[in-house]
């Protein structure tokens, strides 16, 4: 009797340490954040963001970068594949709409959705693409 409740308090234990082991998925996200970090972005997870966003999918990650574009006010979201312009509705009627939506349109395609305001750019895009992708999207909003 007493082997049994000893193996069952030695399982109990191996059972709760292996929930303080960190899984490949975790251990591949904290890389890319930390990495994300050193070129300048900031994280938050879409729950716990301060930017409202029309998608709501959890798995999806905040980044948000200084904006140095000459974009100071938009929020663009991704239907059908394409960036369609969400707010706010006057800049759909001034001149430089048309060479707005050929560039945003030219961003990668991981990214879901984009904020712009005066001081960063805020975007949504999966991190299970990679820290590649990331410095993709990283070098194409520095572009704009």
């Amino acid at each position: 009797m007493g082997y049994i409740i000893s193996a069952l308090v030695v399982i109990f234990f191996i059972g709760s340490a292996s929930f303080l082991i960190p899984s490949r998925r975790t251990k591949h996200i904290a890389q890319l954040r930390l990495d994300a970090v050193k070129l300048g972005f900031k994280i938050s997870s879409l729950a716990y963001s301060n930017v409202s966003f029309k998608s709501d999918d959890i798995k999806l990650a905040s980044y948000q970068i200084k904006n140095s574009s000459n974009i100071k006010e938009a929020h663009f979201i991704k239907d059908k594949n394409e960036f369609i312009l969400y707010s706010p509705s006057r800049l759909k009627y001034s001149e430089e709409y048309a060479s707005l939506l050929l560039s945003i349109r030219s961003l990668p395609e991981s990214i879901i959705e984009i904020i712009f305001s005066k001081a960063v750019m805020v975007f949504l895009w999966d991190e299970n693409l990679g820290i590649e992708e990331l410095r993709r999207i990283d070098s194409d909003l520095k572009k704009l």
